[in-house]
């Protein structure tokens, strides 16, 4: 995996400060942990969405001015409700030699078979998964192969994925996380075809409603 680093500095704390960084294109930052005191620090906004990017939920080496280097998470991540931009971090440091759990996302890979009927869709039931393994083996995501599904019965389950040999799953393994459903195209056309079938026995009434009122007409009576 690739070694993904960010450059911090450290901060003051404090409305004016916060305005001041994110108007400097910075976004403020927390690092915590079981063996470090919390420390405020900043990144810059594009070099913090590039390893974002590259790392996933994986591991960054954040390189703090004036102080050692922490090997951290993104643990959780403040966007902007509007603009969608990250406006606060948090950063979990953590020790390279304990294992820890994580959820990474599930990356959809190939076409299933059983779409190319247009009578079917595929259903993503879940994003993600949770696995447990050293922070230098956290994967970036997990790839999910639909080219297995090949008919309307079948479904990819969390323990069909292929996680990295040091990777352990703790996701349920019958958990679903692609499944295969009807269209909706194709509902709409059954339903039509059922609706124009005329039901059971209502001709056969007809008729005999027309026989008895005839006979009225005429004067009898059975």
């Amino acid at each position: 995996m690739e070694k993904v680093i960010l450059q911090a500095d450290t901060r003051d704390t404090g409305r004016h400060q916060v305005r001041e960084l994110r108007l400097q294109e910075q976004v403020p930052a927390i690092i915590y942990g079981a063996a470090i005191e919390p420390q405020a620090v900043a990144v810059e906004a594009r070099a913090l969405h590039k390893a974002l990017v590259t790392a996933g939920r994986g591991l960054i080496t954040l390189e703090v001015k004036n102080s050692p280097d922490v090997q951290v998470l993104a643990r959780e991540i403040q966007r902007d409700p509007v603009r969608r931009n990250i406006i606060h971090v948090d950063f979990l440091a953590v020790s390279l030699t304990e294992r820890l759990r994580v959820t990474v996302p599930v990356q959809q890979h190939g076409v299933a078979p059983v779409l190319e009927a247009g009578d079917f869709v595929l259903v993503r039931v879940a994003d993600s998964i949770e696995i447990e393994c050293l922070p230098s083996d956290i994967p970036s995501h997990v790839v999910a192969d639909v080219s297995k599904l090949e008919t309307v019965d079948d479904s990819l389950l969390a323990g069909d994925l292929a996680l990295p040999e040091k990777v352990k799953l703790v996701t349920a393994p019958d958990h679903v996380i692609f499944a295969v459903t009807v269209s909706r195209a194709a509902l709409e056309a059954e339903e039509e075809v059922v609706a124009e079938e005329p039901e059971a026995g209502t001709a056969e009434v007809e008729v005999i409603a027309k026989g008895k009122a005839a006979k009225a007409e005429e004067g009898f009576e059975d």
